[in-house]
């Protein structure tokens, strides 16, 4: 083998190894953005939900057409409002833990704002009173 062969030879191997260890090395970066993690559950439940929808319009449709019996749609117009049901509770709660509250080092600080502009107030409200 020519030395510009084996050149190219390990070139392709290394190219190779890059493409292989790829993922492995992504892998690690994505435990480190939660916020990425809860976006993409997000798009997941949010693409779910709209199956459920477009099942339970199917079936409404079915039925009405007269596809089905009446009990096996009511059976399965069930079991899709279930899921449905279920994907809205898990998306309040995925928003309420959005919305915890906030640290206390920022509480104190929002507290100390908060007080500071009732002092300016009810120090210019007094001033008001003095004039009149």
């Amino acid at each position: 083998m020519s030395a510009a062969g084996l050149f190219i030879s390990l070139a392709l191997g290394l190219i190779a190894l890059a493409i292989v260890a790829r993922p492995f090395f992504l892998a690690g970066r994505s435990r480190g953005a939660p916020a990425a993690e809860e976006a993409q559950r997000r798009r997941k439940m949010h693409s779910y939900y709209q199956r459920v929808l477009t099942n339970m319009r199917d079936l409404d449709e079915d039925f009405a057409t007269g596809k089905s019996a009446r009990g096996d749609y009511e059976e399965e117009r069930e079991v899709w409002m279930r899921r449905g049901i279920e994907l809205l509770r898990a998306q309040d709660r995925l928003d309420k833990a959005a919305m915890s509250p906030p640290a206390a080092a920022n509480a104190d600080e929002l507290d100390q704002t908060i007080e500071a502009a009732v002092a300016a107030y009810r120090g210019g409200s007094q001033r008001e009173e003095r004039r009149a």
